[in-house]
């Protein structure tokens, strides 16, 4: 049986970046970084957006105890591409960065979620500020 997934796509405001939101699997997204080059957009990163930033996760100290074989994850862009972001009180410099949102379930139960990261497009570095970690304590505490 073959199962058909949409994908939704947003461009960041100068129109440089593009990310493709792609359902993989029942309760399972992820994301994907293109780059213009020209008239075109090419891969921005060698593995899905998606990917790496659970794999930044897993470097955090809140991902100790997860285990990471059973989760089911979902890689969602936070609103706000459109206009940087400015609705989370957020200064940044135009289409520099993306927001991230993780969260995973497993039968009817939160492990995770949601929890976000800024991935830097000039840098290829994501981080967690300040304001992000406060919402991400607020999100593990209500998980619990």
């Amino acid at each position: 049986m073959l199962t058909e997934y949409g994908a939704g796509f947003r461009f960041s405001l100068d129109s440089q970046w593009l990310i493709r939101m792609q359902k993989i699997a029942a309760g399972e997204s992820t994301l994907f970084l293109y780059k213009r080059d020209g008239f075109r957009f090419v891969p921005a990163t060698a593995k899905p957006l998606g990917d790496l930033a659970w794999d930044y996760f897993f470097t955090r100290p809140e991902s100790h105890g997860i285990d990471r074989s059973n989760l089911s994850p979902e890689t969602i862009l936070v609103k706000g591409m459109d206009d940087n972001y400015a609705w989370m009180g957020q200064r940044w410099p135009d289409s520099r960065y993306i927001v991230i949102s993780l969260s995973s379930g497993e039968s009817g139960t939160t492990i995770l979620g949601p929890w976000r990261c800024a991935y830097d497009t000039k840098t290829g570095i994501f981080s967690v500020p300040p304001d992000f970690a406060k919402f991400n304590l607020k999100s593990e505490k209500s998980n619990k």
